[in-house]
């Protein structure tokens, strides 16, 4: 069962992002001349574009995953040089120059490229009753249109278009 959506839909744009778990999310949103609506992987949410405080968009790098990614990188090449130096003459040895050090080795590439793969863009909308609504995407462009979509709705200019379009006698929305 779908939403009615009883106002003109302004604005509209696909969204995706990519969650912790390295699952993609794909939605929606719909920017209309009350509210938005926001639509991904079964969750529904409904914000009145009157009660939008302030819009925010900021980059979340996800600096953590790098991080581990590094130390993990160069702990590895740390123990490989040990085991260049000293040999392995002994199951130790192996484990501590060869062994582990290929697991850090894997765990550093796959942390690397997760911080590769989740690095994304937020936009967080405040509302006057101090919840916030996330909007994450991959390319910073959608996330600026819809912000500019809100704040139209909201400064009222979509509503004033309407009026003047309809004093010339034209019947279209913008």
């Amino acid at each position: 069962m779908e939403i009615s959506i009883p106002e003109k839909v302004l604005f509209e744009t696909e969204i995706y992002e990519i969650d912790d778990n390295l699952k993609v999310k794909n939605g929606q949103v719909k920017v209309t001349e009350n509210r938005v609506l926001i639509k991904s992987n079964g969750n529904l949410k409904l914000l009145y574009v009157s009660g939008v405080k302030m819009l925010e968009i900021k980059k979340e790098e996800r600096w953590g995953h790098f991080l581990a990614g590094a130390i993990f990188l160069i702990s590895a090449g740390i123990m490989y040089l040990f085991g260049v130096e000293y040999g392995i003459k002994s199951f130790s040895s192996a484990l501590f120059f060869f062994i582990l050090p290929t697991v850090f080795l894997s765990l550093a590439l796959i942390l690397l490229y997760w911080w590769f793969v989740t690095r994304s863009y937020l936009l967080e909308m405040s509302t006057e009753f101090g919840r916030r609504v996330k909007i994450r995407s991959k390319c910073r462009e959608d996330l600026v249109e819809i912000a500019n979509a809100v704040e139209l709705v909201k400064m009222g200019a979509v509503r004033r278009l309407q009026m003047r379009s309809e004093k010339w006698g034209e019947r279209s929305f913008i």
